[in-house]
């Protein structure tokens, strides 16, 4: 699990994370999480709306400009679902 994974999660629900919510999506830590939520916020890469502290909330509105997650761009691209068997896998080749 990484920065860029829960980027990806982010923009696919398009919802406001607190860290402890995204810990929890990924059965990680609230602490590992706000790392991440750290990252995303002060990163050029993402562009985000925030509520005000305490209890601050993140939404991912964009990576790189794309406002749509990378599996529904492959999707929409291949003109079909991808096979569940090529979706998220690690290929050792």
């Amino acid at each position: 699990m990484n920065t860029q994974s829960a980027a990806e999660k982010m923009l696919e629900t398009g919802r406001f994370y607190t860290a402890l919510e995204l810990g929890q999506e990924f059965k990680e830590s609230a602490k590992r999480a706000s790392g991440w939520l750290f990252n995303i916020r002060s990163g050029a890469r993402y562009k985000t709306i925030e509520t005000e502290l305490p209890n601050r909330k993140v939404k991912l509105i964009s990576i790189d400009g794309r406002t749509m997650p990378l599996n529904k761009l492959q999707n929409t691209a291949l003109l079909f679902k991808r096979p569940r068997l090529l979706v998220g896998s690690d290929s050792h080749a």
